[in-house]
């Protein structure tokens, strides 16, 4: 197999693609697009692939699927979970780092929904291109795309990734009547607080209090949601969300427990990590 080339997947990922635009009967555009290149005409649209369309656009077809003729076999990129997988399949030289990751069910949890959420930074020293993807799985319907392109991404880039988060998640789907919050997992190299919580954080394990803040409201509407599907009040009051700072790693690996079996203690945290529920 040849060798997978990561500057020339990342630069086409960067470029907008031009798509045939739906015309109607008089030979005009059936829809409005965004027009977020400058490049749009009558007759086509540019706007950014997806992974996998990348992928098969730099000449990697034979790619797109994981475990090929086994009983396992599935498209790539399709798992949240399986994200920093499917990109070392591809190249050790990429680089996948989840920022912030969530995970909701209703409570009690009748099957309603399954809430996925993750925003991550894909990057590589073989490319100047880097991206922001942010990936959604709603009961299995969802998917994972760029969020946002860097070219030689600057410092000041990199520390608005915890605003982007909180801000995409906020005005999701929901908008601000979003109820998404049970597990709530965050990258510790990142600043989820004023600067005088981040330097608590790092020398006294203090947790942010204007990240409880920010999740308190969420965690009232699904009090309400709950409320309106008919939910006991003692099942609504023990609705929350824990919100843990915690290792990339851990993020990656899913090793975070909060509690142990039958209530012993959970996962030993290092410097920097701390957790705590919203309310």
């Amino acid at each position: 197999m040849k060798k997978f080339d990561v500057n020339k997947f990342f630069k086409i990922l960067a470029t907008p693609k031009k798509y045939k635009r739906f015309l109607n009967k008089n030979g005009k555009p059936a829809f409005d697009v965004p027009d977020e290149f400058g490049l749009n005409t009558d007759k086509y649209q540019y706007r950014i692939r997806d992974l996998d369309t990348a992928l098969e656009d730099a000449g990697y077809k034979e790619l797109l699927k994981i475990n090929k003729g086994t009983e396992e076999e599935r498209n790539i990129f399709d798992s949240i979970d399986e994200l920093n997988q499917d990109f070392e399949s591809l190249s050790k030289d990429l680089n996948y780092s989840p920022i912030f990751h969530l995970r909701d069910t209703p409570e009690p949890d009748d099957g309603l929904y399954y809430e996925m959420e993750e925003l991550a930074y894909l990057s590589s020293k073989k490319s100047e291109y880097s991206f922001l993807l942010w990936s959604q799985d709603y009961n299995v319907n969802g998917g994972t795309g760029v969020f946002k392109i860097f070219k030689n991404i600057k410092k000041k880039d990199k520390i608005s990734f915890p605003k982007i988060a909180l801000n995409q998640h906020i005005t999701g789907t929901l908008g601000s009547d979003t109820h998404y919050c049970k597990f709530v997992f965050l990258n510790k190299s990142y600043n989820w607080g004023t600067d005088a919580e981040y330097k608590e954080l790092v020398s006294k394990n203090k947790f942010p209090k204007s990240l409880k803040n920010h999740f308190l409201p969420i965690v009232k509407n699904k009090m309400r949601f709950s409320k309106d599907c008919g939910n006991k009040p003692s099942d609504i009051k023990k609705i929350n969300s824990l919100i843990a700072i915690i290792d990339e790693k851990r993020i990656k690996n899913k090793s975070f427990r909060p509690y142990g079996p039958r209530g012993s203690k959970g996962t030993k945290l290092g410097k920097g990590e701390v957790w705590e529920f919203a309310k």
